[in-house]
């Protein structure tokens, strides 16, 4: 039945591929190189207090400009102040773990420290033009799993039917899993998240473009230890910075844009 399975879903994907690159092949227009986005970020905290364990909210929305999808991002680094991680104290699942199982079920439940989604657009990666032709919607969820401290593992998962990617052409495991860094610099946490080309490029002559994602980072404890902690505020506030990086294609210039924003904290 395993063999079954695989052999129908490589034929779905080589189908959903051949009509896109059918598609791809009858576009005409072509987006000017350039790579600029527009972005929103904003995070909420909870409990938003110094000296507690913290858990907190990112909801990042990404849109392409002059008539163009999202251009592809290559790096997301968001820096909040006032907060550590703790990493060493958690039951960890690695990203070569999860590559060899084909999911992350084999990973501990307490592993998991954080869960959302993404929406995103499939098209053409020769034309990137918003009207483009063969787009399709990408909308996995996104599963983060501590893989000690100072790292954590991404890792998209397709559930039926709220969250498929290209009718079904990319499943869970069709992505593999790639690595994030945390770690506190100053009173600042500094999480770092590089975008491999294969997220962006899930399939030959595709481009994904990303519209928004949502991640809840969970208020976890293991007796005295918390695997997120305020430890200050700043004059009333909990800033935060999220830089975003993209390109026009792989190996194009790199645009950068930096969104602000606090929340109160006492």
């Amino acid at each position: 039945m395993g063999n079954i399975k695989r052999r129908s879903q490589l034929r779905r994907i080589v189908v959903v591929a051949t009509a896109l690159a059918v598609l791809m092949a009858a576009a005409s227009a072509f987006a000017a190189a350039g790579g600029i986005n527009s972005y929103t970020a904003t995070l909420k905290f909870s409990p938003n207090k110094a000296n507690t364990a913290l858990g907190f909210t990112q909801k990042y929305v990404a849109g392409g400009i002059g008539g163009n999808r999202t251009a592809p991002l290559t790096n997301i680094k968001t820096v909040i102040y006032g907060m550590t991680s703790d990493g060493k104290d958690f039951p960890t699942c690695s990203a070569a773990k999860i590559s060899a199982n084909g999911d992350d079920t084999v990973c501990q439940k307490g592993a998991l420290v954080a869960t959302g989604s993404i929406t995103a657009i499939l098209g053409p990666a020769n034309d990137q033009s918003a009207s483009a032709p063969s787009q399709l919607p990408c909308n996995p969820l996104l599963d983060v799993w501590n893989a000690g401290q100072g790292k954590v593992v991404y890792f998209f998962v397709d559930k039926a039917p709220a969250h498929t990617c290209a009718g079904g052409a990319i499943q869970t495991g069709g992505v593999a899993p790639f690595i994030g860094t945390i770690k506190t610099v100053g009173k600042n946490l500094v999480m770092n998240t590089p975008i491999p080309t294969y997220v962006s490029f899930p399939l030959t002559g595709i481009e994904g473009s990303l519209t928004s994602e949502t991640l809840t980072w969970k208020n976890l404890s293991s007796g005295t230890h918390h695997y997120g902690t305020s430890v200050a505020c700043k004059g009333g506030s909990r800033p935060y910075t999220v830089t975003f990086t993209a390109e026009a294609g792989p190996g194009g210039a790199p645009s950068q844009t930096t969104v602000n924003g606090a929340q109160k904290c006492s």
